[in-house]
C-alpha cells in the first residue's frame, strides 16, 4: 500500500476575507502539506462565486482548490486545521488517485490504439507529447476518461469527398 496518495483539497473562504487572507491561508495549508511530508502539486483559486446556499451568513465564497501528494495523517491534520478557522466556511478532500490512474490507464490505451492504426496505415508514428499539445482527458460518469480531442479535417479527405459527390451525381444523370 503505497504511503503518498494524491488528494483534491477544496475549501470555501468567506467573502469578507482580504486578499492577502486568502494568500495567506494558502501559505498554511503548503506549509502544513509540507512539514507532513507531502507537496501542493496545483493551487487554483476559482474567485467568488455564489454559494448553492447560504452558510454563515453567507451567500458568496472564495472558492479554492488544491491538488496535494502525502500521506493519509496529513489529511486528518489538515481537516482539524480547516474545521476551527473561522475564515473558512466549508472544505472538501478527497483521494483522486484512482480515478487519475483509470484515466491515465484509458488515454494510455487509447494512444496504443492508435500507434497501431496508423503503423498499420502505414502512416509514422504519432509524435511524442512533450512535442505535441497534450490531449485533455477527463473522467467521465464512470470514472474512466473520455479523451476529448479533436481531429483535424485533412484536405485530401474533403478532396475525396466531393469527387465522390460529382461521380455519384454523373452516374445518376
Amino acid at each position: 500500500m503505497p504511503s503518498d496518495r494524491e488528494y483534491e483539497l477544496v475549501y470555501i473562504v468567506a467573502p469578507t476575507a482580504t486578499d492577502a487572507e486568502v494568500e495567506a491561508l494558502q501559505g498554511e495549508v503548503s506549509e502544513l502539506v509540507q512539514k507532513s511530508g507531502g507537496s501542493v502539486e496545483n493551487t487554483d483559486v476559482w474567485g467568488r462565486r455564489k454559494l448553492a446556499y447560504e452558510i454563515g451568513h453567507h451567500n458568496e465564497g472564495i472558492y479554492i482548490v488544491q491538488l496535494l501528494e502525502g500521506p493519509g495523517e496529513m489529511i486528518a491534520e489538515l481537516g482539524r486545521r480547516l474545521r476551527v478557522r473561522d475564515q473558512v466556511l466549508r472544505h472538501l478532500t478527497v483521494r483522486v488517485d484512482e480515478d487519475l490512474r483509470k484515466v491515465r490507464r484509458a488515454a494510455e490505451k487509447k494512444k496504443a490504439t492508435a500507434q497501431r492504426r496508423r503503423a498499420a496505415r502505414g502512416k509514422p508514428p504519432l509524435p511524442e507529447a512533450d512535442s505535441a499539445p497534450a490531449a485533455s482527458v477527463s473522467p467521465g460518469r464512470d470514472g474512466v476518461g473520455t479523451g476529448d480531442t479533436a481531429v483535424p479535417a485533412t484536405d485530401a479527405g474533403a478532396t475525396s469527398a466531393a469527387a465522390e459527390t460529382a461521380e455519384t451525381s454523373e452516374v445518376q444523370k
